[in-house]
C-alpha cells in the first residue's frame, strides 16, 4: 500500500534497491494506528536461490534486539518493580563482580554509560557459552563509569544474563512471553542455534540473506549474523532476533502511540517518557533506556525529523525511527551486509528517507 504523500520517500527506497546498493527492502511508514506506507522491494539474496521478498519474510533484526527483546523485557520490569535502575550489577551478580565495576548499574547498562568495552569476540577467548559473564567481568573498562558513552554490545550481553537470573528463563523465553506475544508479533523471535546450526531449518524459509559464515563458507540465512550471538547459540541481549515488516508496525505502532496496543496498554505513559528521555546530553550520542535518540541532522534521524525521535539501528540494515511529537514512524528492513558488510550506502539512505518522510507530515 502507498498513500501518495510519501511517494517520494519509497522512491529513494525503491531506488536504492533497483540500484543494487542493498538486495531487498521492506519499508513502512506510518502515523500513530495509520499505516500509509507498506512496500517490499527487492530478493532475499543476490545469489541464484533468492527470491522476492514480501510481508512475510524475516530479517536479521542485529541490534534492534536491545530495544525489541532485552530493553523492553527490562522496562516491563522496571514497571514492575522487579529490577531498579540504581541496582547494582552485583545484586545479581554477587562477588564475581570485581571492584572496577561494582559500580555498575542496571541504568548504566540501559544507557551505555557502564564503561564496558565496545565488543569483545566471544569465540576469541573462551569455548563454552556459560563463561561469557565472567569474561566480561575480567575484561577491562574501556572508560570510569559513567564517564561517557560507549554503545556497548558488551554490556547488553550482560544486561540480558542478568534478565535471565532475574525471571528463571531463557532470554528467548521470555522475550516471547513478555513481548511478542502480548504484542501480536506472531512471525518474530530468536532463531535458536545447536553448535552453529539451525533447531529449526524451516526459518530459512523467506529469510533475508546476509553474509557467508567465515568458517563453513555458507551463506547465513536464518542464522543470526553476529558473531558473539551465535557464538551464544542464537539467542543474546545485543542482536539474535528475526521479524518481518508487519511484527514491526505492531512494535512501532505500540511506540507511536504512548504505549499505547490494539489490545490495551503495554508500557505506561511515564515508562515511555522516562526511556526516551536524553541521559547523555552533550555527549556524542543521545540515549535513553535503552533507546537511541536523534542527535542532529547528521545522526541517522535527518535533517527534519523533531530531535525527541527516538528508536533504534541494526548492523545488518534494520531500523525503526519513532516522532513522540507527531506519531510519525519509519521502518525499514534491509540485508544491506550481503552479500558484505563493507557496504556502506544504507547509512545515507537512513538520513534521506527520514527526511522525506518527515517533509511529507504538513500534507496530512
Amino acid at each position: 500500500m502507498m498513500d501518495p504523500h510519501f511517494e517520494r520517500a519509497a522512491e529513494l527506497v525503491e531506488a536504492a534497491v533497483r540500484n543494487r546498493s542493498i538486495p531487498s527492502a521492506e519499508l513502512a511508514i506510518g502515523i500513530k494506528d495509520r499505516l500509509f506506507v507498506r512496500e517490499s522491494y527487492g530478493v532475499t539474496s543476490f545469489t541464484p536461490e533468492g527470491r522476492p521478498v514480501n510481508e512475510q519474510t524475516r530479517y536479521d533484526m542485529a541490534s534492534m534486539t536491545k530495544i525489541m527483546s532485552t530493553g523492553m523485557i527490562a522496562l516491563k520490569l522496571l514497571e514492575s518493580g522487579e529490577l531498579d535502575l540504581a541496582d547494582s550489577i552485583a545484586k545479581y551478580l554477587g562477588d564475581r563482580v570485581p571492584e572496577d565495576k561494582k559500580q555498575i548499574t542496571i541504568f548504566h547498562l540501559l544507557t551505555h554509560t557502564s564503561g564496558l568495552p565496545a565488543h569483545i569476540l566471544l569465540e576469541d577467548s573462551i569455548s563454552d557459552p556459560e563463561d561469557c559473564v565472567s569474561l566480561i567481568l575480567s575484561a577491562p573498562l574501556a572508560a570510569a563509569c559513567g564517564s561517557t558513552v560507549i554503545y556497548s554490545c558488551t554490556g547488553f550481553i550482560l544486561l540480558g544474563k542478568i534478565l535471565e537470573r532475574i525471571l528463571s528463563g531463557r532470554l528467548d523465553q521470555l522475550a516471547e512471553e513478555i513481548v511478542f506475544r502480548p504484542l501480536k508479533m506472531s512471525s518474530t523471535s530468536y532463531h535458536r542455534l545447536n553448535h552453529g546450526r539451525l533447531s529449526d531449518p524451516s526459518l530459512r524459509e523467506n529469510t533475508a540473506f546476509t553474509e557467508k559464515d567465515p568458517k563453513t563458507g555458507e551463506w547465513l540465512c536464518g542464522i543470526v549474523h553476529d558473531e558473539n550471538a551465535r557464538f551464544l547459540e542464537g539467542v543474546s541481549g545485543n542482536a539474535g532476533v528475526f521479524s518481518n515488516i508487519n511484527d514491526c508496525i505492531h512494535f512501532a505502532r505500540m511506540l507511536a502511540c504512548g504505549g499505547e496496543a490494539p489490545t490495551g496498554r503495554y508500557l505506561s505513559q511515564s515508562t515511555l517518557r522516562a526511556a526516551i528521555r536524553n541521559y547523555t546530553p552533550g555527549q556524542d550520542e543521545n540515549r535513553g533506556l535503552a533507546f537511541h535518540l536523534a542527535n542532529g541532522f547528521q545522526s541517522y534521524s535527518g535533517a527534519f525529523f523533531d530531535q525527541t525521535a527516538f528508536g533504534h539501528t541494526g548492523f545488518t540494515g534494520t531500523h525503526l525511527l519513532v516522532s513522540p511529537q507527531t506519531g510519525l514512524y519509519v521502518i525499514l528492513l534491509a540485508n544491506r551486509v550481503h552479500p558484505t558488510r563493507d557496504n556502506n550506502a544504507q547509512l545515507r539512505l537512513r538520513r534521506v528517507l527520514h527526511t522525506a518522510a518527515y517533509a511529507a507530515l504538513p500534507l496530512q
